[in-house]
């Protein structure tokens, strides 16, 4: 999976955090003290895509089917990887000629599981890819990303950049040598699963403390608010992971609002950049971006609530400024007459294919492209109109 878009909440903070502290230390409230005074946002943050970008590895959280022989991926006729439920966890079973030869377990998901999700295996404090995905859209078991179609291997090793995006913190130990790689090691106690609320607001406990102590005081104090930050702000929040694999120069978990990102992570064009992972860029690139001096992520997304497939809000969203009264309506509405309202997005902002990421399921000569929703906002000619 692509490591960008890219919470821990509720019960899984104290999972992870019996003794209370934040192991980001002692500036950082956690996201339980958060739903404390913001229970209706935390509540409904629970269920979104960031909450649930990664998570401990179990029934629930992983989406997969282990239901035989839905839940073997083959990689010849005699090779193959099963995915099973046994007494201590999920595993993912690795025989040949029906001989096992390996078994890993599932210990994190990553995704939410709404297109896919991949998962991550503990060896001592190294941490590893399995060598098996679900799709949603295939409805079936892929091949990982950038594991070869034809090998069954398991020793894609996740570094630090992974965990940046996918959770809110994971303390990094150590770093050693492993040929020509640099293989990290974490401490699997101080983790916090998903992107929760101090990712995007900064540390809170200096808030949490004033208006527990000043409770008359509505005006919030000691954390940012997003009113208050300017349009490269706002802009930058969400970029520090939706801008695709670059460089960086400090871990992004130390990334807070306010702070803006060097150099906005130029990149030559925006047909040059893949659909998946840098939704800034190609947004930037849009004339609704260049056009306006307010558009922002957040201008079509509400990041504390599960708007998947909710395509009539978010064309209603475009239709607060594209409108008969600002003369500048869809030109393909007197075709396409009251069912406009229901759907602009699948017209400019189509799925496209991504070259980075591609998912092969049992039965493929080939791996297909993942369709990932292309954030460059434009009119398409190649698309029919329905």
């Amino acid at each position: 999976m692509c490591i960008c878009l890219l919470v821990l909440a509720g019960s899984r903070c104290m999972d992870k955090n019996t003794a209370g502290a934040d192991p980001r230390g002692e500036n950082y409230a956690g996201a339980v003290t958060c739903g404390g005074c913001h229970k209706n946002l935390h509540t409904s943050f629970l269920h979104t895509a960031h909450n649930q970008s990664s998570s401990p590895a179990n029934r629930q959280t992983v989406k997969g089917n282990f239901a035989p022989p839905a839940n073997a991926w083959f990689y010849k006729p005699d090779v193959k990887v099963v995915m099973e439920q046994r007494d201590s966890g999920l595993f993912q079973v690795a025989y040949i000629n029906n001989a096992e030869k390996r078994a890993s377990r599932f210990d994190i998901a990553v995704g939410s599981g709404r297109k896919a999700q991949t998962y991550l295996y503990w060896e001592d404090d190294k941490v590893f890819q399995l060598p098996v995905s679900w799709s949603v859209v295939a409805n079936g078991w892929v091949n990982s990303p950038n594991y070869p179609p034809h090998q069954v291997r398991f020793d894609r090793n996740i570094p630090p950049g992974c965990f940046e995006c996918h959770s809110s913190y994971i303390k990094v130990t150590s770093a050693e040598a492993a040929g020509t790689r640099i293989v990290d090691n974490f401490d699997k106690n101080q983790l916090i699963y998903g992107i929760d609320c101090e990712r995007c607001h900064g540390p809170a406990a200096k808030h949490v403390y004033f208006h527990e102590t000043h409770p008359t005081e509505k005006k919030a104090r000691f954390i940012a608010t997003w009113p208050s930050l300017s349009l490269q702000q706002k802009t930058d929040m969400c970029a520090v992971c939706h801008s695709g694999i670059h460089p960086t120069i400090k871990s992004t978990f130390n990334f807070s609002p306010g702070d803006t990102l060097p150099n906005d992570f130029p990149a030559p064009s925006a047909q040059d950049i893949d659909v998946h992972g840098n939704q800034s860029q190609l947004m930037k690139a849009s004339r609704c971006f260049i056009k306006s001096n307010t558009l922002t992520c957040t201008s079509c997304h509400n990041v504390h609530a599960n708007e998947r497939n909710e395509l009539a809000l978010f064309s209603a969203r475009c239709m607060n400024c594209h409108n008969s009264k600002n003369h500048n309506f869809c030109t393909m509405a007197p075709t396409l007459g009251a069912t406009i309202v229901n759907n602009c997005i699948d017209c400019h902002m189509p799925a496209t294919p991504s070259k980075l990421i591609t998912l092969l399921s049992n039965g493929q000569v080939a791996p297909a492209p993942n369709l990932v929703r292309t954030h460059l906002i434009s009119v398409y000619t190649s698309r029919s109109f329905h």
